[in-house]
């Protein structure tokens, strides 16, 4: 018998380490042409193949050229734009996936832009590998023209196993992105730290009404104990992070949906809805109805 098991994942990180192909395009820039948002609900990577331009993010500017890539998490407003004297040309995947994937934090490094180790080349031909899927001519080129390809060409998916298969190349060609930009030994399994195994449990758990106890029994530690490791990995209390990702869950359902504020409370483990709405206004400084309205 042959065969392998994939003992990095376990039942409380499936949820975590799913990854799913919205959209994937390239496009050779205008001089000056620019791109905003207010919030996407999935996360988006652009990979500049040539040329420059710049990334307005979370207050800041930030000028970036051929050879890097940019991040724009899921809710996060964000404008991009092509040099006037060296337009760019870009590549870019949008997924859904966890907030909590480790995908993301292990290519950025909590950073909005990187230096990629990938050739170029490589990088464009594994864009236009997710793209043949649908557009066979795709397959014929492994560098894009603007002229091969004149205007806007987006091709919708249709069938399941043309899903299956942009979603397969996609996440072979983010394997071999982790393969080139991170150290073989970050990526290897943290298989006794507890703190690790909270996150994973509050990760996939984050929607029921835990209590600290909960987290700490699933691990067979005392809540103390849990609060002093888990502290000392990443900065927080296990209560914070909590928080953290419930809020970030609560502000993303009342942009995209008319779901009432109990609802919402409901949904992320909040017995009282006053309760939840206390928590947002004091994470977010505005009540759930506001930032809805602010939203809109």
């Amino acid at each position: 018998m042959i065969g392998n098991r994939d003992i990095y994942l376990d039942r409380t990180k499936v949820n975590t380490f799913s990854l799913q192909l919205n959209h994937c395009g390239v496009q050779e820039c205008t001089p000056g042409y620019s791109y905003s948002f207010d919030a996407n609900s999935y996360h988006l990577i652009h990979f500049v193949l040539g040329g420059s331009g710049f990334l307005e993010i979370n207050h800041r500017l930030i000028n970036i050229h051929a050879g890097q890539a940019f991040y724009i998490p899921p809710g996060t407003p964000a404008r991009y734009c092509a040099s006037l004297e060296t337009p760019w040309t870009y590549g870019w995947v949008g997924f859904y996936s966890n907030t909590s994937n480790p995908f993301i934090a292990l290519l950025f490094e909590n950073q909005n832009v990187i230096t990629f180790k990938m050739p170029v080349e490589e990088v464009e031909k594994n864009l236009l590998s997710v793209i043949a899927v649908t557009d066979k001519r795709v397959s014929e080129y492994s560098q894009y023209n603007e002229s091969d390809f004149d205007g806007e060409q987006f091709t919708a998916i249709l069938k399941v196993s043309d899903s299956l298969k942009a979603n397969s190349r996609m996440l072979d060609f983010f394997s071999d992105l982790l393969s080139f930009q991170v150290p073989d030994r970050k990526m290897r399994m943290e298989k006794d730290s507890l703190a690790l195994r909270a996150k994973a449990f509050m990760d996939s758990h984050y929607h029921e009404p835990l209590k600290m106890y909960d987290i700490a029994a699933s691990l067979n530690i005392h809540p103390n104990y849990l609060c002093a490791v888990f502290k000392k990995a990443y900065g927080q209390t296990p209560g914070d992070y909590l928080c953290s990702i419930r809020m970030a869950q609560a502000a993303m359902i009342l942009k995209l949906t008319d779901y009432t504020v109990s609802m919402v409370a409901e949904s992320l483990g909040y017995a009282n809805p006053f309760r939840f709405s206390a928590a947002f206004k004091s994470f977010y400084g505005l009540s759930p109805s506001a930032y809805r309205k602010e939203c809109q």
